[in-house]
């Protein structure tokens, strides 16, 4: 099965290190922290064949990742509810963070990207523990 998410889910978090360490591009460092969570999840859907990766693209854009995000949640309540409520929170926060760094013209300095990577790295280690990828 070709799966493309997966790398892309890497590349994604290694660029986001990248552009905080080394050439200081804190919004598109957040940028890339959200979106190798997001691959990430489009990953896991793929693998396991949920539906809703399936019906993504019936959606306009930000509807598509609350599709999966939402579904996300599901699966991981089904599992350990205190994961999903952690993943959940965080979600919203790097969510938060995406959008402010994309649209908006407020200042995303390096703690704040710091912190969007970190949020990115726990949530893909509760996404690997708890559904055993």
């Amino acid at each position: 099965m070709n799966n493309n998410y997966l790398k892309r889910h890497e590349e994604n978090l290694a660029s986001a290190k990248l552009l905080i360490y080394t050439h200081g591009n804190y919004c598109s460092s957040v940028h890339c922290s959200y979106y190798s969570v997001f691959q990430y999840m489009l990953h896991i859907h793929k693998i396991r064949g949920i539906r809703s990766y399936r019906e993504r693209d019936r959606l306009d854009t930000l509807g598509s990742h609350d599709l999966i995000i939402n579904a996300t949640f599901t699966k991981l309540l089904e599992v350990d509810k205190m994961k999903a409520l952690f993943f959940n929170g965080e979600m919203v926060k790097l969510k938060a963070e995406r959008l402010v760094a994309d649209y908006r013209e407020q200042y995303i300095d390096q703690t704040r990207s710091i912190v969007s990577f970190e949020i990115a790295k726990n949530v893909i280690k509760i996404l690997s523990e708890t559904l055993k990828l």
